[in-house]
């Protein structure tokens, strides 16, 4: 099918995915119980969005499971149906929010002044992840460091001036660590999609950092829309893992159910990567990784992964272009 195809069937399947959820919040709205919270269907467990299709130049509807039952199903039977079985279809599980990294020895684990993209760092009373990227807050004119917000922001309940730790605090951060202080991150909410989590830290006056430059890559550039691509070779460095590559295997999909530690959260519009055999994407720790293409564009935000799928993994990046534009970031 062709790109514009493929979105429009997106969303014309979109309606009989969803249409239990949303018999569900009718029958609430007129049926109204005290104290009574929307709970997702069962159905809510699969993400839809776009892959590549059999020949070049064409594509398909990527059809991702979070969870195994009849029903569901059933339902990828009728969309497969609908679409005249041109589609992708691929059990992918639940992904993690990836912070909480198992300690090992690593440069990018250890304090690191200049600080640079790819080491570990975090909210004082987190555990850790990645530094993404060193950009520039356009109302305040800062330098400030670019992670996911349950990286730097205890996923929305941290406040404006709590100290980042670089290394993070699973990495020995603590007082004596600190780089900086959280400025704002995008809101995680539990009641509609999320687009990102992400957040940004003002650096402090006196810490040095290296701007647009990762350790073993070499410069990189800011990508825009265009350059996220189905089927680009990709490649990240983060705290865990170090230097992976992958391949983007899915994009635009949406409702990607993702574990934290304060319940499941879901996001639209997101990136799917695929690991090399035997070396998943990102682990983790990689939390807040920046992706880069082939031409060393940053694309992607990784935020949530489920490395042990299979050989490969899957890991869930948002776009970065949207991250700077809610966070109001510009190239440094």
């Amino acid at each position: 099918m062709l790109l514009q195809s493929v979105r429009e069937l997106k969303l014309e399947v979109a309606g009989e995915v969803y249409q239990s959820l949303r018999d569900d919040i009718l029958n609430r709205g007129f049926q109204p119980r005290v104290g009574s919270s929307l709970r997702p269907s069962p159905l809510h467990r699969l993400a839809l969005g776009i892959a590549l299709g059999r020949t070049p130049g064409e594509f398909s509807l990527a059809i991702r499971l979070q969870r195994q039952s009849p029903p569901l199903q059933a339902l990828v039977e009728r969309l497969k149906e609908r679409a005249h079985n041109d589609v992708d279809v691929a059990f992918v599980g639940v992904p993690r929010a990836q912070d909480d990294a198992a300690l090992a020895p690593a440069d990018l684990k250890k304090k690191m002044r200049p600080i640079v993209v790819g080491c570990s760092i975090g909210h004082i009373a987190a555990t850790g992840g990645t530094l993404g990227l060193i950009a520039r807050h356009r109302k305040t004119g800062h330098a400030v460091m670019l992670s996911n917000s349950h990286v730097l922001a205890l996923s929305g309940r941290g406040v404006s001036g709590d100290p980042i730790t670089q290394p993070g605090r699973v990495d020995g951060g603590g007082q004596d660590t600190i780089v900086g202080a959280l400025l704002d991150s995008t809101p995680l909410k539990s009641d509609s999609p999320n687009l990102a989590d992400a957040a940004i830290a003002m650096i402090g006056d006196d810490v040095p950092f290296s701007v647009n430059s990762v350790p073993g890559l070499g410069q990189f550039t800011i990508g825009d829309e265009g350059a996220i691509l189905l089927g680009a070779k990709v490649q990240k460095i983060g705290r865990t893992t170090g230097l992976r590559r992958g391949e983007v295997t899915a994009i635009e999909l949406d409702d990607v159910g993702v574990e934290y530690d304060t319940g499941e959260f879901h996001f639209d519009k997101q990136i799917e990567i695929r690991g090399e055999p035997g070396l998943p994407f990102s682990a983790d720790g990689d939390s807040g990784s920046l992706v880069f293409d082939a031409q060393m564009r940053a694309i992607g935000l990784v935020f949530a992964g489920n490395p042990e799928l299979d050989e490969r993994g899957v890991s869930f990046a948002n776009h970065l272009p949207t991250v700077m534009t809610m966070l109001d970031l510009i190239p440094l």
